[in-house]
Parts: structure tokens; C-alpha cells; sequence
């Protein structure tokens, strides 16, 4: 799961255990059954959508078949169970304007949850011309100009044939607007101060609920705390995609010379590239199939250092909350949610995309030479405050009664 579907699944098992009744419509899956509970969460498989976002192929089905999907399975199951809310997770938010106007519907309050950047990039990514942090409103001229230079779309490589297709770059921004259109139709959640004021750049209020972190799950290893850098190859952590804008390939450069042992978990296109270059140099350095999310606490054990190197801007940052709970130093790149996270909770940030500077910060923490680092406890005790399973939830909690007065059902669309 990636980070949204990580949040949605905390969220709606949490708001169970406080007496919600919570029913989540999301994707058809082949190996699963189209109904189960899980936890005391309804969960109904019913969306059409296609199984891999790293393909053109794919992606194209997944802009056709999905949102026309979603209106015709909220509207049956709304008929079902006679929710007190609607709430949108991810690029679910293209049916709003429909449920709004639907007469079994309409009356119904919704909620949004932006954790990504579909409803504000055609790109998804935000990163304008592949190169630097966009700081616009997109236009359709503005786009057509970044997508040429941007060697990637969301998980995928920019091709030849999409960099110069105006159908598909007429296709992408009008699903983008579709998207941005159906913002005004919820009560909207961002899950960081920075996704707030691209908010409000589009002149849309919202709320800040972050992204919850379960704390019982992340919790200091018994050796943690006596655990120091040492000479003798300390663990370095990469967690992630494999691709440009998550920045792995930075860190390869960065410890070049350096005395350690990195492990990269992730899949995407640069995989091979990445394996050629840690060959070519010959680092100790290891690639690593993604993990199911209940064995990241112990992934994250086994390292001294997180690094998080993205080069576009997180929306949150969720490696990063995950590192502290656990004890660990965090490296990430200054930018978006990873800098409000990592400035907010004494973190170590460098310039996105620097791996001189990179290789100059893990070189002194490896050989001891930074000051006045917090505790393991002292991290984790930071990061409970703020993102703990049960304060994120509280707040929600008061944002949904804020609307309605009382809640006693809930239903969750998601995307994943």
C-alpha cells in the first residue's frame, strides 16, 4: 500500500473502535473477495480500475474505467446503508459533483481528504519541467511546456510518443480539471500545512488533519537506545518508488567514500539503473522488493539512518514520522511535507537533489561529529504528539461534527 491507502486503512479501522459504523467502497481485486469486514470495517470491492499505475496502458483504463465506476457504486451502496457523510480519499473526488446533484445523494454532506496532487498537477507530481517545485496554478500552456521536459508522469517514464501527443496532453489536463472542479463541492482535509496552502492559492479552505501513525506499532527497538553510529558500516534505509523524483539515485552519489551499508526497498523504473550504478562503484548497497506495511517497524530496526531524498515536494511525509517513532535519525530533502514534518520535529534537512550535501551530513553523523541530537525517546515522544492514532482521529472526529452535529454512520471512498 502506498501512503493514502496506509492512512485510509488506520483511519477507518480506528473510527471503528470508536463506535463508527464505517463502510469503505474501493477497487476490484482479483485475488480478494468483493465484500469482507476487517476489523469491524465494511468493505466493499466493487470500483473498476487497472492494476498497474507504471503503465501508459494501464493508466489509460484507469482514467476511463474508474470514474465512471465510482457515481453508479456510491449512489447503490448509498441506497444500502444511509450514510451520514461521504468521504473522498484520493482521485475518488471526481465523483463528488455528481453525488452532489444525485437525488438519492444530494443531501448527503462530503468530506475530502487531499493527500496527492491530481486535484492540483495534471502531472500529479508538481514538479515543474522535471526539474524544480512548481509554484503555479497550472494553465493548459503551462502544462503542455512542463510535461515536454519532465522525464516522468506520476510512476511513469515520460515517453516520446506522450511528450508530443497533443491528445493525450489534451486528455491528462481535462481529467485534472474534472478533478480540480470537484474540489468545491467538499469540505476539504489536507494532510499538511503545505497542501493547505496550495489550497488556498486556488482560494479553497481547508483543514489540517495529518496523516496518523500507529504507535504501538512503531515502537523503539530494545537495543535502540543504547545503539550509536560507529565506524563499522552503520545501516542507512531508503524506502520508496524507484523512481527520479523520489531521488534514491541521490543517495548512491552521496555515499560514495563513506563507511556504511545502504538498503533500498522499492519498485519502479529506475531499478536497473540504480543496480548498474551501485555495480559500477561497487557500494554496499542492496535492492530490496517492496515489504508488506506490517513488517516496515522491523525494517526500520535495522537501519541507524533514514534517509527520505525526494526531489518533488511530499504532501506529508510519512517515512519520515515512521523514522522518529521508531527512534531513528532522519535525513530528508527540504521541500513540501518533508520540511514541515522534519523542522517541526528535529529532523536534518538538505537541498533537494544536493547529494554533496547529502554525502557532508551522513559523513558526519557516521563519524560523530553533529551535536545535540534528540533521544530515541525524545523523537518518538515528538512524534506521538502530533500524529498518534488517537489524536488525528479526535480531530476528525470533531471536523465531521462540526458539519453534521452527530455522527453515527460513515462511509470512505478511496482510489487504491
Amino acid at each position: 500500500m502506498g501512503g493514502g491507502e496506509i492512512n485510509l486503512s488506520l483511519l477507518a479501522q480506528a473510527l471503528a473502535k470508536n463506535n463508527q459504523e464505517v463502510h469503505v467502497l474501493t477497487s476490484i481485486h482479483k485475488n480478494l473477495a468483493t465484500y469482507e469486514e476487517i476489523n469491524q470495517v465494511k468493505i466493499y470491492r466493487r470500483l473498476k480500475t487497472a492494476e498497474n499505475p507504471s503503465t501508459f496502458s494501464n493508466n489509460l483504463k484507469r482514467y476511463h474505467t474508474f470514474p465512471k465506476s465510482l457515481t453508479p457504486e456510491i449512489r447503490t451502496l448509498a441506497e444500502e446503508i444511509k450514510p451520514n457523510l461521504i468521504h473522498f480519499i484520493g482521485t475518488s473526488i471526481i465523483a463528488a459533483q455528481s453525488i452532489k446533484h444525485d437525488p438519492i445523494t444530494k443531501n448527503i454532506p462530503l468530506f475530502a481528504t487531499i493527500e496527492s496532487y491530481p486535484t492540483l498537477c495534471p502531472k500529479g507530481d508538481r514538479i515543474y519541467q522535471g526539474k524544480q517545485e512548481c509554484k503555479e496554478i497550472c494553465t493548459y500552456k503551462k502544462f503542455t511546456s512542463c510535461q515536454r521536459n519532465s522525464t516522468e508522469i506520476g510512476k511513469m517514464q515520460n515517453k516520446i510518443y506522450l511528450k508530443y501527443n497533443p491528445l493525450f496532453h489534451h486528455y491528462l489536463y481535462q481529467h485534472y480539471r474534472k478533478l480540480n472542479q470537484n474540489l468545491k463541492h467538499c469540505h476539504l482535509i489536507a494532510i499538511s500545512k503545505y497542501i493547505q496552502t496550495l489550497l488556498e492559492q486556488q482560494s479553497l479552505q481547508s483543514i489540517v488533519i495529518p496523516n496518523s501513525i500507529n504507535q504501538t506499532s512503531f515502537q523503539i527497538s530494545k537495543n535502540t537506545e543504547n545503539k550509536k553510529i560507529k565506524n563499522n558500516r552503520p545501516h542507512l534505509l531508503y524506502v520508496g518508488s524507484l523512481t527520479t523524483f523520489k531521488g534514491p539515485q541521490i543517495i548512491l552519489k552521496a555515499i560514495k567514500g563513506l563507511n556504511c551499508h545502504l538498503d533500498i526497498y522499492g519498485e519502479g523504473n529506475l531499478k536497473q539503473q540504480l543496480q548498474n550504478e551501485i555495480d559500477k562503484n561497487n557500494l554496499d548497497a542492496t535492492i530490496h522488493l517492496p515489504v508488506s506495511y506490517d513488517k516496515m517497524p522491523e525494517i526500520y530496526n535495522n537501519a541507524e539512518i533514514i534517509i527520505f531524498p525526494s526531489i518533488w515536494p511530499e504532501p506529508f511525509g510519512r517515512i519520515a514520522i515512521e523514522g522518529m517513532m521508531s527512534g531513528k535519525i532522519v535525513v530528508g530533502s527540504n521541500i513540501g511535507g518533508i520540511k514541515e514534518t522534519l523542522e517541526e520535529n528535529n529532523g536534518i534537512l538538505f537541498t533537494p537533489g544536493n547529494s554533496e550535501e547529502l554525502n557532508t551530513i551522513l559523513y558526519n553523523l557516521i563519524n560523530k561529529k553533529v551535536e545535540s541530537l534528540p533521544s530515541p525517546k525524545e523523537l518518538q515522544k515528538q512524534g506521538a504528539l502530533k500524529y498518534s492514532e488517537e489524536i488525528v482521529i479526535n480531530k476528525l472526529m470533531e471536523t465531521y461534527q462540526t458539519v453534521l452535529g452527530n455522527v453515527e454512520k460513515v462511509q470512505i471512498t478511496t482510489n487504491s
